[in-house]
């Protein structure tokens, strides 16, 4: 075997480890409260009608997850809300951050990026302070990343192949500079 083989196995193994840990943390809370739909790792329905008292409890329970194992709140609370936003569980989201899948950030760093980020060229930046760009590498990256997961899984009938082909596919990279 090559190195590209052993690094493609190596990969498609930290996709399956990441699926079977999201499945055990929803065994483990199915007494409490299942969090999901229909759909495994996607959000449906159910949960998008949920009280807002019921989803505000939710993430913060998956934040405080994060946190304790190690993550900064910021990262947390923003994989969390990209998560939501992208239609994909919170929960898978954060095993995809821990396993480093897809998610990684650039190895060149944000040299590149501009001095001020600004989200919408026409919205004057003293109404708002503007985005530092590396938040906003971070979150491009989250979105990228967590949207053509919700592709494969929308596309494969069984989360474990769409995990494995999101595995065979090159991260993403620095987006939008």
């Amino acid at each position: 075997m090559n190195a590209g083989d052993l690094e493609m196995q190596e990969r498609e193994q930290r996709a399956h480890h990441a699926l079977e840990t999201y499945r055990e943390r929803r065994r483990r809370r199915r007494g409490q409260d299942t969090w999901f739909g229909s759909a495994e790792c996607l959000i449906g329905d159910t949960e998008r009608a949920a009280g807002a008292d019921e989803l505000s409890r939710r993430r913060i329970d998956v934040i405080q997850e994060a946190v304790a194992e190690g993550m900064a709140p910021e990262l947390a609370e923003m994989q969390y809300d990209v998560a939501w936003e992208e239609g994909l569980d919170p929960v898978l989201a954060h095993e995809l951050v821990r396993s480093g899948l897809g998610v990684l950030p650039p190895e060149e760093g944000v040299a590149n990026a501009p001095a001020f980020g600004t989200t919408d060229k026409y919205r004057p930046e003293w109404l708002e302070p503007p985005v530092d760009p590396d938040s906003m590498l971070r979150e491009r990256t989250l979105r990228f990343s967590f949207r053509r997961l919700r592709a494969l899984l929308e596309s494969h009938p069984d989360p474990d192949a769409a995990l494995k082909a999101f595995a065979r596919e090159p991260d993403v990279g620095p987006v939008g500079y």
